[in-house]
C-alpha cells in the first residue's frame, strides 16, 4: 500500500507526505475520523514509507513495494511494525482465538498490552533504525493505560514512531493528544466510494450506492456487504409491505425467515429495512427518488410513503432499535418478532 494510492483523504495525505519530503517526521501521530475513511490504511502506506529499504538510512516518501522491507510489510510478517489492537478486534480478524482467552475478550486497550509493548520498545529496532507502532482503537485506551503511555508517547525511543489510529480523537485525554500531530479524516465523498466499490467488486452504480448507505459509508463494510438480504431485497421488503394487522402468522414466519441464517444476516435485514424507511420518509416529504438509496424501488419507497412520514420514521427507529437489541446479544428471532409486530400493531411499540 502507498500514500498515492489512498482514495478520498487529500488533506490527510498531503500533511504526511509534507513530512516525509522534509524528512522531519514527527514521533507521534493521531489519526481521526469516522469509521471506515481510510485511517489504518493509510497509517500502513505512512508505516511502509518510513519503513521501506529504498532510501536506505532515509523515509521515502513513495513505498517502493519491491524491496525485502515492502514484501514483508506486504505479508504482515515486518518485525519493526508493531501492532497493537484490543481483544476483540483481534478475535474479529481471527489473530486471535476466542478460546485462548480467559475471559469475554475485551474492547479496550488494556494497561498491561501498553506495558508489553514498552517492554518490546527497550529493544532495537531488528532490520533497520526505524520501528512502527500501530495502535489500532486508541480511544478505547483508558485513562489508567494512557497515562501510563505517556512517557512513551513524548519520548519514544530513538528511531520509534507511534502512530494512533481512532475514530473519536478527543475521546482521549488531552495530554495524550497533545503530544500527537493530529491527521483528521473526513467522510468520504458517497459518489467517490460507490465508483471504488464498483470497480472493486464489478457491480454497478446502483448497487455500489446501496451498499455504501448500508455501510452506513465505510470502505471496507460496504466492500466486505454480503448476505441473503441484499440478494433478496426487493423479495422481502415486498413482504414487509405486504404485511396486515389482522395477520399475524405471516410475520412471524417473515421474522423466522430473517433470523435464520445468523446474527450477521439479521443485523444486516434490519439495516436493508431501516434504510428502505429513511427513503420512505424521505418520500413522504415530497423528496425525489435521486435521494433514495433504493433508487431501483422507487414504486415500493413511494408506496410505503403514503401512510405518512410519521409512520416510515417508527418503522426506521423500530429496525434500528431491533438490530441494537440484537448487538446486546437479545434473540435474534425475537426482535424481529417483536420488531413485525410494532409494525402492524403500534400500540405494541408503546
Amino acid at each position: 500500500m502507498k500514500l498515492s494510492s489512498i482514495i478520498g483523504q487529500p488533506r490527510a495525505v498531503s500533511l504526511l507526505r509534507a513530512a516525509l519530503e522534509r524528512r522531519r517526521v514527527h514521533h507521534a501521530w493521531l489519526l481521526s475520523g469516522p469509521e471506515g475513511t481510510g485511517k489504518e490504511t493509510t497509517a500502513r502506506a505512512f508505516a511502509a514509507s518510513l519503513l521501506c529499504g529504498a532510501g536506505g538510512d532515509d523515509p521515502v516518501v513513495e513505498a517502493c513495494g519491491t524491496c525485502p522491507s515492502c514484501q514483508k510489510l506486504s505479508r504482515g510478517v515486518h518485525p519493526d511494525l508493531i501492532v497493537v489492537l484490543p481483544e476483540s478486534e483481534a478475535v474479529a480478524r481471527k489473530l486471535l482465538a476466542r478460546e485462548d482467552l480467559p475471559k469475554t475478550p475485551s474492547r479496550e486497550l488494556k494497561i498491561e498490552q501498553i506495558r508489553n509493548l514498552q517492554a518490546s520498545l527497550s529493544r532495537s529496532p531488528v532490520e533497520g533504525k526505524r520501528r512502527v507502532v500501530l495502535l489500532l482503537g486508541a480511544d478505547s485506551l483508558n485513562a489508567a493505560a494512557q497515562n501510563a503511555f505517556l512517557k512513551t508517547l513524548e519520548e519514544p525511543p530513538p528511531g520509534t514512531h507511534l502512530l494512533l489510529v481512532a475514530q473519536a480523537g478527543d475521546a482521549l485525554l488531552a495530554t495524550t493528544r497533545s503530544r500527537c500531530v493530529r491527521v483528521p479524516f473526513g467522510p468520504l465523498p458517497p459518489e467517490l466510494l460507490a465508483a471504488e466499490i464498483a470497480g472493486a467488486r464489478g457491480i454497478d452504480q446502483e448497487e455500489a450506492r446501496l451498499r455504501v448507505a448500508l455501510a452506513g459509508g465505510s470502505w471496507g463494510g460496504a466492500l466486505e456487504l454480503d448476505g441473503a438480504a441484499l440478494a433478496d431485497r426487493r423479495r422481502i421488503l415486498e413482504a414487509l409491505e405486504g404485511l396486515r394487522g389482522d395477520r399475524l402468522a405471516p410475520a412471524l414466519r417473515l421474522a423466522e425467515e430473517l433470523a435464520g441464517k445468523g446474527r450477521d444476516d439479521a443485523e444486516l435485514a434490519l439495516e436493508v429495512i431501516a434504510l428502505f424507511y429513511r427513503d420512505a420518509a424521505l418520500a413522504a416529504e415530497g423528496i425525489g427518488d435521486d435521494a433514495f438509496a433504493n433508487r431501483d424501488l422507487g414504486d415500493l419507497v413511494r408506496s410505503a410513503a403514503e401512510r405518512g412520514c410519521a409512520d416510515a420514521l417508527r418503522r426506521h427507529e423500530l429496525a434500528k432499535e431491533a438490530k441494537r437489541a440484537i448487538a446486546r446479544h437479545a434473540a435474534a428471532r425475537l426482535a424481529i418478532e417483536r420488531m413485525l409486530v410494532s409494525f402492524l400493531i403500534p400500540e405494541v411499540a408503546a
